[in-house]
């Protein structure tokens, strides 16, 4: 019984988080400036900066709430090797890796657009072959997820955030 509750609130814990990691946070209030002056990129490639950096944010905050889901999910399937999982409970875990797959796959068709970006400028073909890079390392982590090898998916995933910091270092 108590298994069973454990999985149950790791199951809404996944599907809750799954739904808040696409959200974004909008402030009413008046915005502080920062103390701390940044570098800003050369004019020209400011747009590809931008949406480079918007791309890290997006796996950043995927990354972040993907060590938990990926170990409840384990979980559970651990738990329905052994028989205590039920129909229902093992339906819904299902699912949610289906989810899973899915929103790699939504974050590696934003990074597409960044990669076309990048082509359709001639003086970033160095950065694009390593968004290209980063791409592919997106699509094997869909492909891991989707055979329920979330580890492995992981670490894809950190790739292609390491890969997307050193394109935008090379921008700035």
């Amino acid at each position: 019984m108590k298994k069973t509750l454990i999985v149950t609130l790791i199951l809404l814990l996944l599907a809750s988080s799954l739904a808040l990691a696409q959200k974004r946070k909008r402030s009413t209030g008046a915005t502080r400036q920062r103390s701390v002056a940044q570098p800003t990129p050369t004019p020209g490639f400011r747009a590809e900066a931008m949406a480079v950096a918007e791309q890290i944010k997006v796996f950043s905050r995927f990354l972040y709430l993907y060590g938990r889901i990926s170990n409840g999910l384990e979980t559970a399937d651990y738990q329905e090797k052994r028989g205590e999982l039920s129909g229902a409970l093992s339906d819904q875990n299902k699912q949610n890796k289906l989810k899973v797959a899915e929103k790699i796959g939504e974050m590696r068709g934003g990074l597409d657009k960044v990669v076309t970006l990048f082509q359709n400028n001639s003086r970033l073909q160095l950065q694009s072959s390593l968004l290209i890079s980063a791409a592919e390392d997106a699509a094997a982590a869909q492909q891991s997820a989707t055979a329920g090898n979330f580890d492995e998916a992981g670490r894809y995933l950190v790739k292609v955030s390491e890969k997307l910091t050193e394109v935008l270092a090379e921008l700035r």
